[in-house]
Formats: structure tokens, sequence, C-alpha cells
């Protein structure tokens, strides 16, 4: 501490995220400060006299006019969210194509070959997430909005809803990739597909954004989810409002704080192939990528001739098993290397290498980078 007196910070901030105030929280502990939750106190804060505010504006009239006042008095404000890019304010939110892209490389991994977008409604934030999906998809896929076909006050008319839902899952491709906006919007999409009688994730595999563990391991089937980092959004945006408040000019960008993997439950846990054997195959391979097992190993697990499974990978995904493992060794490398700081050797044991160079090697041939400077570069 500098002898100066603690912070007066605002925390206006919703919907509740436990990890997000987490993060603050432990910022919050380190610097001193006195916090105080708006919550919906927003017109007897107009006097409020503190030092900064963290605040995630979704466009609700009075903690706008709140920002507004707090800035005209010169007091700090950082955004945690990007649903108002037209407001020029300090932010620290996720990076939302990024977590899009992450979306789509889980579901290619797994060999989907069919994908579609739903959310509830549509703002910058969904228009970001989806053109990262779109984007790495690289192919057409579906784009499902509710907001667009259905009228916010009728959400709740478990009918409407339920038509509006059937009339895409009736012409949909099968199996498909349902990237949701969010755990709550997978979790209506797993209701949508319950009630219409989709296998999951046999015909649709569901994937949202979040981990919010209330919701996705109390499904009929548990949700997967894209690792958003929302305690980093809150201890960055702490540590930018913290500077501000000592007089450190904003930065000229949003700092967009990336995904850190998915977690993946049982609406994803599929990999597509029309041969039950290759599928198997491909289902053990991801399930035990630390064994540094090859070829002859899984044929065996299988109970097959491996001529006959090196067969059976070719005519169904133009490509032998050996390769197919390597694919899915350096991806599992991939994403850890972007998600965690486990040292490269921790890495190599994690994804069935048998050393850190061997890993190496192979990373480099694959990506044209040593995983040490890929891991820069995409972090």
């Amino acid at each position: 501490m500098d002898g100066r007196k603690n912070k007066d910070v605002l925390l206006a901030v919703t919907p509740p995220s436990p990890q997000r105030n987490e993060g603050v929280a432990r910022f919050a502990r380190a610097a001193g400060w006195n916090l105080l939750v708006a919550n919906r106190l927003m017109r007897a804060l107009g006097g409020w006299r503190g030092d900064g505010a963290l605040v995630t504006l979704r466009g609700e009239p009075e903690l706008m006019e709140l920002v507004r006042r707090l800035r005209r008095r010169g007091i700090p404000v950082v955004d945690l969210t990007a649903e108002h890019p037209e407001l020029r304010l300090p932010r620290v939110c996720g990076d939302n194509r990024a977590i899009g892209r992450l979306a789509a490389e889980h579901f290619i991994e797994r060999n989907h070959r069919h994908a579609a977008w739903f959310s509830t409604k549509w703002t910058p934030v969904h228009a970001d997430r989806f053109k990262g999906f779109a984007g790495a998809w690289g192919r057409e896929m579906e784009r499902w909005v509710l907001a667009e076909g259905v009228e916010a006050d009728r959400w709740d008319d478990t009918r409407a809803t339920a038509r509006w839902f059937a009339e895409r899952f009736r012409s949909a491709p099968k199996p498909l990739a349902l990237f949701c906006y969010d755990d709550a919007d997978a979790a209506l999409a797993l209701s949508a597909c319950r009630a219409n009688g989709i296998a999951v994730p046999e015909e649709f595999s569901v994937l949202g954004v979040g981990d919010d563990q209330l919701l996705c391991e109390n499904q009929s089937v548990p949700l997967s989810s894209v690792l958003h980092d929302a305690g980093k959004v809150g201890s960055e945006g702490a540590a930018l409002l913290s500077r501000l408040m000592d007089g450190a000019a904003p930065p000229r960008k949003p700092v967009l704080v990336p995904p850190t993997g998915v977690a993946v439950r049982a609406s994803t846990d599929r990999i597509v192939a029309n041969d039950p054997l290759v599928e198997k195959a491909l289902w053990l391979v991801e399930h035990n990528l630390s064994r540094t097992w090859g070829v002859d190993q899984l044929a065996s697990e299988l109970g097959v001739p491996s001529i006959r499974l090196h067969r059976r990978f070719v005519e169904e995904l133009g490509r032998p098993p050996g390769e197919e493992i390597r694919r899915r060794r350096l991806a599992k490398a991939r994403l850890l290397l972007r998600g965690t700081d486990l040292s490269l050797g921790e890495i190599a044991v994690q994804c069935g290498f048998c050393h850190a160079q061997h890993l190496s090697n192979l990373f480099h041939r694959d990506t044209g980078f040593s995983p040490r400077v890929w891991r820069t570069r995409n972090r």
C-alpha cells in the first residue's frame, strides 16, 4: 500500500457471474478497495463520490445515465462487455471471435460436416461470436435467431417457441453441430431437442459458452461449453481500472481475453463417422490421448487386424489411422499451449508423445512454428 486512502469502487455488473466476480474480488482484496455493489440502486447513486466503476453496459437506461454522470465528473469507468461498441469506454471483455473459432475447431475435430448457430437474440457480441464460428467453419451453415422469428414478449409461449424450433429442426441435416451463444441458450436448445425427439449427441451435438456448471451439469444430457475466461475478464478489468484511477491513459482498443478450452461433456461427446468401427476407434483415441499407443495397439484394442483398420480409415476419412492419431494429439497440444501454462514436457505427456522434442518436431512440421512461438502468437 502507498499510504493513500483505499479506493471506493462501484461494481454494477449483471448478470451475476461467480467467476467474473471472483476475478474482481481477488484484485480488490490485494488493492484494499472498498467495493459497493450497485444492483438496482442506480438512481440513488447519482451523487456517489467514489474513485472508479466497473460496469456491464447492456442498454439499461439507468445504468447508462449513471455512467454518463460519473464520466462528466471525471470518475474512470471500465466496461466488461462489448454490447455497445459505439460508446467510447475503456473495455475488458472476452475475445468473442476467438470463442467462436474455438467452438468451430471443437466440432471440426469431431468430423462434423454440418453446423448451425442458435441464439435467442442478436447484439454486437452475438455477431462477433457468430463471425468467429462461421469464419473458422469455412462452409455453409445455418443461423437460427429466436428474436427474428418470435417476438420477445412471446418467448414464454411454449407453443410458439416449440413451433419455431420444430420448423428448423425438420429441415436440419444430421448429424448437426449446434453452437449456441451461451449456456442458457444451449440449455434452451437442448430442451427443444428433447421436445422434438432429437437425440443428443447422436443427431445434434450441442455446445454452449461460459461453463455455468449449474446449467451444464443439470441437464438430461450434460452440456459441453467453451471456457470463456470470465475470471480473467474480472481481474484484468479491475487492473485496468486501477491504472486509470492512478492517472494512466486509457488503452486505444479493448483488452480481449481469449478462451482457455472446452469443457467436454456428453452433449458433444461424439466423433462423427459413418463406419461404426472407425467411430469407435476415434472415440478410443480421443479418450486415451495420453497413451503412447500406435495403430497396432489400437487395432488390438478393437479386436481387428491392423490392415482392416487401415483400409476402413482410408475409406471413411481419406487418411490412415496413424495420421489421424497424430492429428488429434496435435490438436490437443494446440489447445493446451493456448489455454494453459503447462511446460512442453507436460503437454507432451498429456498428448501421448514420447518426449517434448518429438512433439516439437511434429508441431513445427504441422504449423510452421515451434510450440513456443505458436503459443506466443495465439494467446
